[in-house]
């Protein structure tokens, strides 16, 4: 009964509730989730797989069309720099690379890995190498940074640990060597390169993939590993595609220059952008010019200082990537815009003129001071050049390997010459270790070749960091005693010790517990296995071996062949000089003079220079040559590290720009300008003569004439220019500080920083480059007054000086910018010719000055000199600054031609030049070339011109 009334209650239910209007609602939601489920199970489960792979994630990103680099030429419209197109070899974080690991049971990074490792075996079976940019390098083995500058290492570093800064490293991270950063991008947290792995081939390979590592958060983005590769590598590359999976071959540009050497100085070079310089860049340009990690911006010279001149407008292109970055599809573009192109003012025939008679003329220098007789080395005042010096050079400055000597390359004589200095530096090393240990020699009883060692020994602990010379005091008397050779090197080390100036973390101690003398102990041990491999040790080994004949001028020429420097295929002297016909001697004398051998790569005294000629209607420098100079292409785009390392540590500093940079004293080229203060402060009058007694006793030290003990007597101010007479211009020195009853140095220096500011000696000359700022002589009014006290100049600064008393008062500002033009040839800037100032004095001082100098060329110059031999008339005067006793003195000459209607001027300067008719010689030359050619012809340099003032 009861389960009746129950089902009955239910068929009541089911029937009100279907005639119920909520029926037709509730089916028809019931059939639309049956579909969606019935949808949804199709598109995940049967297919799910399908629609994943076809499922593709979009991004909209946009990427840069770098413009054009505009071209720079010289005056008359030679191209210096420029771009070519080129093959170029990229790496990018293609997708292909994880599915080919995963496919293959390897990791990504065992792939990438082996993909560069071939990518470079390619590259270098066909002469072509990496241009990535990673600061570090192997050493006899070791990694090693390549930048000394600390605030370059630290920002390395934060790249390194993921940081945005150096002020986030830890303590540890902030002292991580090289070394230390080495181990960790090889481990297996960074890139797990493998042990199996040559060391240099590891080192390489992790510069690519920190290259690439850079770009991790904009992966889309390739990176150029390989710039204006071969031929042969494109071909061999493209044949293996297959397997060099994110390796792509492109058409680049790269930039290169003409000439290069002759005007690296003044063009510069560009390279990959730095992550400092691109903040600082980025600051104020929009987001389509804004740089990126892979740009390439000026470093030095014009390339820099014109960046965004030259640069031009980028342009943009908009991209779709997926979640991987890699590009799906390219949208819309704008066209870039080429940079502008800019002229400059210098004659391109002239400026290499310039260079290479500088060159001949600094050697010329040199053989008048090479000698094969026995010199006294320790008499500063003879500045002759033994042979030993110039066999030692080669070596010293590295234009000979040492280290290539043990190579498995090295040929007979440098097998030989290797085995002399092996037995000598066990021999050298045993007899310091009994010095340091059972002998307290002082250092002034030692000889020289062993107070060398010591002296090197002392600068190894300091530089390694052993020895803290901040911990003792200069005053400290047991330095004291050292430093004046009355004790012996290790009875100082053993004080240092005492004082706790010693850090010992890098020795072996046999215990935790030890006193001074097993700390000092463990230092000669140290020092010993550090000499055992140290190439610059070697290399003093090896200069008393020359000096002591146990290494022979025969054996150095010979490996002078071995190791390519000359080539006995070609050499003309090669015959002679193993027939016996020619001795050592005389063939280096014959390879310096032909510049086979050329003074940058010896590094004597002197070894280095610089020229400027200038148009004195303008301020336009139609030549400026700083020497010696470099390859510019070798560091442009890329940086060719052996080439770079080895321009680093080249003694003659080929990088530094000795035209705007390098500031000597002006010597007695100055006393034109002491000339006009003396007239218009009235010291002097235009008749005014000075009685030259040859010393000059009004002051204390006295001031001697160059001439003295001989005096010039009675003269006046153009006798006193012609022959550079110091006493004179001490005399009008003095007078201008206020003479005998009211002298003051401050007066005079006051008075002749006056005229100095007139002729812009103080301050920069205006060129468009970097230059050091002058020094404007802050000491005895006396001595400046003939250029010496303090006073410091530059050559362009120098070459303004003259140029303003060519023109009688006009003193430019120098430029070496012509015009710039827009890609269309249009001209958007052209030379103002700056005028600085003006020098306004009577006609008759400007006639007094004019004339002083014309006589310093035709009468106190011998008449044979080419510089008298020419059709035009010169004026100049000569300036000789002794700076260093022990070194000879700088030659300068400022000059002007022609006399009466000055075309240009020329500036030369020789530091270490010996005599200042040295630096008037290379002018004579620079002269005929440009006023009378034909009188070179048969012209021949002596290097030995006595010019004494």
């Amino acid at each position: 009964m009861m389960i009746r009334e129950l089902l009955h209650a239910l068929k009541e239910y089911i029937v009100e509730y279907i005639s119920h209007r909520l029926f037709i609602v509730s089916v028809v939601i019931f059939v639309l989730f049956a579909m969606l489920i019935g949808r949804l199970f199709r598109l995940q489960i049967i297919e799910g797989s399908e629609h994943l792979n076809n499922f593709t994630y979009k991004s909209k990103k946009t990427l840069t069309v770098e413009a054009s680099r505009g071209n720079i030429f010289d005056c008359n419209g030679k191209l210096l720099a420029y771009n070519q197109l080129a093959y170029s070899v990229t790496f990018e974080n293609s997708n292909q690379l994880s599915e080919v690991a995963s496919d293959n049971d390897v990791s990504e990074n065992e792939l990438k890995n082996s993909v560069v490792a071939r990518t470079i075996e390619i590259l270098e079976k066909n002469g072509d190498s990496l241009c990535v940019d990673f600061p570090i390098r192997l050493k006899n083995g070791t990694p090693q940074f390549t930048t000394d500058s600390d605030s370059e290492r630290l920002r390395f570093l934060a790249e390194v640990y993921g940081e945005t800064s150096s002020d986030k490293l830890t303590d540890k991270e902030k002292k991580a060597s090289a070394q230390d950063v080495y181990n960790y991008l090889a481990s297996e947290k960074q890139f797990d390169i493998s042990s199996d792995y040559a060391p240099d081939e590891a080192l390489k390979i992790m510069g690519v993939r920190y290259a690439l590592w850079l770009n991790r958060f904009q992966q889309y983005m390739a990176v150029t590993i390989a710039m204006d590769v071969s031929d042969e590598s494109v071909a061999e590359l493209n044949e293996c595609s297959s397997d060099l999976m994110g390796i792509n071959v492109v058409v680049d540009s790269i930039r290169v220059y003409n000439d290069s050497k002759y005007f690296a100085h003044i063009i510069g070079y560009i390279g990959a952008i730095s992550t400092d310089e691109m903040k600082e860049y980025n600051a104020n340009l929009s987001d389509k010019n804004k740089y990126s990690n892979n740009d390439m911006i000026g470093k030095t010279g014009l390339e820099q200082k014109y960046e965004s001149t030259l640069r031009g407008v980028n342009g943009v292109q908009e991209i779709y990537v997926d979640n991987l970055g890699k590009i799906i599809e390219r949208t819309d573009q704008q066209d870039s815009v080429a940079g502008e192109d800019i002229h400059l003012t210098i004659d391109s025939d002239l400026q290499k003129y310039c260079y290479d008679t500088l060159e001949k003329e600094i050697a010329s220098v040199l053989l008048t001071k090479i000698t094969d007789e026995k010199v006294d080395e320790e008499d500063i005042h003879d500045k002759r050049i033994p042979i030993a010096n110039v066999y030692y050079a080669l070596f010293d400055n590295n234009a000979l390997d040492i280290s290539h000597l043990a190579s498995k390359k090295a040929g007979s004589y440098e097998t030989t010459v290797n085995n002399t200095l092996d037995s000598t530096r066990e021999y050298v090393l045993s007899r310091i270790r009994s010095i340091l240990t059972t002998e307290t020699t002082a250092m002034n009883t030692l000889d020289n070749e062993y107070t060398s060692y010591m002296e090197y020994i002392y600068k190894i602990l300091s530089d390694n960091g052993i020895y803290d010379t901040k911990k003792i005091e200069n005053t400290d008397e047991t330095y004291k005693e050292y430093t004046a050779g009355n004790i012996s090197l290790g009875t100082f080390l053993k004080y240092a010790i005492n004082q706790g100036a010693i850090d010992i973390s890098s020795f072996e101690l046999s215990s935790d517990y030890y006193d001074s003398e097993e700390v000092y102990n463990a230092m000669v041990d140290y020092l010993e296995n550090v000499l055992s491999d140290d190439t610059e040790f070697d290399k003093l080994v090896m200069k008393y071996m020359i000096k002591s004949n146990r290494v022979s001028g025969d054996q150095i020429i010979h490996i002078l062949f071995e190791q390519g420097v000359l080539d006995k295929e070609t050499d003309k002297d090669y015959t002679d000089f193993i027939s016996g016909k020619l001795s050592d001697y005389k063939f280096i004398r014959r390879k310096i003079n032909n510049l086979e051998i050329t003074p940058a790569q010896l590094a004597l005294d002197p070894c280095e220079g610089s020229v400027i000629v200038t148009d004195t209607n303008s301020g336009e420098l139609l030549a400026m040559v700083s020497y010696p100079s470099y390859d510019n292409n070798l560091l442009t785009n890329s940086v060719d590290p052996d080439y770079y390392a080895k321009l680093v540590s080249d003694k003659t500093n080929p990088l530094y720009n000795r035209a705007t940079q390098q500031r000597t004293a002006p010597g007695s080229t100055y006393k034109m300008l002491t000339t006009i203060a003396g007239v218009e402060e009235g010291a002097i009058d235009l008749d005014t003569k000075i009685d030259a007694e040859g010393i000059f006793t009004k002051i204390d030290p006295p001031a001697k004439c160059w001439y003295y003990p001989d005096k010039h007597g009675l003269i006046d101010i153009e006798k006193a220019l012609e022959v550079s007479c110091n006493y004179f211009f001490y005399e009008v020195g003095y007078r201008l500080a206020g003479g005998e009853d009211n002298y003051s140095d401050s007066v005079g220096l006051s008075k002749l920083s006056k005229y100095a500011s007139l002729f812009g000696l103080d301050t920069t000359s205006g060129i468009e480059l970097d230059e050091i700022e002058p020094k404007v002589s802050d000491e005895s009014a006396v001595r400046s007054a003939i250029g010496q006290g303090t006073n410091a100049y530059t050559p362009t600064q120098l070459s303004r000086y003259v140029t303003t008393i060519a023109t009688s008062g006009t003193c430019y500002d120098l430029s070496i910018i012509k015009k710039i033009t827009d890609k269309d040839g249009k001209t958007t800037y052209e030379n103002p010719h700056n005028v600085h100032g003006k020098v306004d004095i009577s006609s008759g001082l400007w006639n007094t000055v004019h004339n002083g100098m014309r006589r310093v060329v035709k009468e106190h110059t011998d008449e044979d000199m080419l510089i008298n031999q020419i059709d035009v008339d010169v004026a100049g005067k000569t300036g000789t600054a002794e700076e260093n006793l022990a070194r000879p003195a700088h030659a300068l000459f400022v000059s002007y031609a022609p006399f009466n209607r000055p075309e240009i001027s020329v500036t030369s300067v020789i530091p270490y030049g010996y005599s200042s008719g040295n630096a008037e010689e290379l002018a004579g030359f620079i002269y005929a070339y440009y006023f009378d050619p034909d009188k070179l012809e048969g012209a021949s340099m002596t290097g030995n011109v006595n010019m004494s003032d």
